[in-house]
């Protein structure tokens, strides 16, 4: 993977920044996002998209499934 993300300073500020997990998920989040517009079975994904599920993030992140489920009803 090559690049980088951007993070304000600001993040600081957010309402979730004390929760870790939800921390840990949104920084996974933009820095697993398409930098380009890809196609993937067949549905455009757009920059700044992604394709992923519940059971592989908790995989990748090391956060509990349920922990993920919760988070990303709050990102929503």
């Amino acid at each position: 993977m090559v690049g980088w993300v951007k993070i304000y300073r600001k993040l600081t500020d957010w309402e979730w920044y004390n929760d870790s997990h939800m921390v840990h998920l949104f920084i996974h989040l933009l820095l697993m996002a398409n930098t380009e517009d890809n196609e993937w079975k067949g549905v455009m994904i757009k920059r700044g998209q992604l394709v992923t599920g519940r059971k592989s993030l908790s995989r990748d992140t090391g956060i509990p499934e349920r922990t993920v489920r919760t988070c990303l009803s709050r990102l929503e």
